[in-house]
């Protein structure tokens, strides 16, 4: 390849015909450079469209969103900053729901990854146990209440209580709610402090379709005051 000091020689020394053609080369150099340039760039920005969307972060300040694949459910720091009882006591710290495959064509399910708080693990396996009051494993009675609020029979709970896969029938439209799950936030078994309302459609993910903050409501600004 030719040097921009070689090529800047080159043109002004030799013959005119020859600077052209030295020219006319250079630029065929710099534009077959460019465009491998561009390829290469184009193919990585498409490599990382197949890698799939990111995750939606959901502070609860609207009332509905979607469609996404996944959404991680968070209480806003303005409001854990003024529920101190909530914040110590809390067992998530965020949830994040994804679309899952249902098996049938005609079926749907949702994956729920759970984030645990500092210790709320541990409080909430104390507190499920008491709930079910009784033992041989079957805290995973009261884990699935308190988890995904459904019947421990009609769900995949992973042992460690990571995630938990719930089936459910797919929507027929964003604000179809004739089967949805919810998703809550908790400081007891039996208190929720958030939660959303989720259905989900076959081929268009997640969509949120209400929800609800304990005594807190966003205004049209996004900005949190008591309700």
């Amino acid at each position: 390849m030719i040097k921009p000091e070689e090529a800047f020689t080159v043109s002004i020394k030799p013959p005119v015909s020859l600077t052209a053609a030295s020219l006319a080369a250079l630029f065929a150099l710099t534009a077959c450079s460019s465009s491998d340039t561009s390829d290469s760039s184009g193919g990585s920005s498409e490599g990382a469209a197949d890698s799939g969307p990111s995750v939606v972060e959901f502070d609860f300040s609207e009332t509905t969103a979607g469609p996404a694949s996944s959404i991680e459910f968070r209480i806003p720091d303005e409001i854990l900053e003024q529920e101190d009882n909530y914040r110590e006591n809390r067992y998530f710290e965020s949830v994040t729901l994804s679309a899952a495959d249902g098996g049938e064509s005609s079926e749907c399910a949702i994956k729920y990854e759970f984030e645990y708080a500092e210790g709320g693990l541990d409080r909430l396996i104390e507190d499920a146990r008491e709930y079910v009051a009784i033992e041989n494993n079957e805290v995973d009675r009261g884990m699935a209440h308190a988890l995904v609020d459904k019947n421990l029979d009609s769900i995949e709970l992973d042992p460690n209580y990571d995630y938990a896969v719930v089936p459910v029938d797919c929507a027929m439209s964003p604000d179809d709610d004739n089967d949805t799950v919810m998703v809550a936030h908790r400081w007891e078994v039996e208190s929720t402090f958030a939660w959303a309302k989720v259905s989900v459609m076959k081929d268009s993910g997640l969509f949120v379709q209400d929800v609800w903050v304990r005594r807190w409501e966003a205004d049209s600004n996004g900005s949190w005051i008591k309700g």
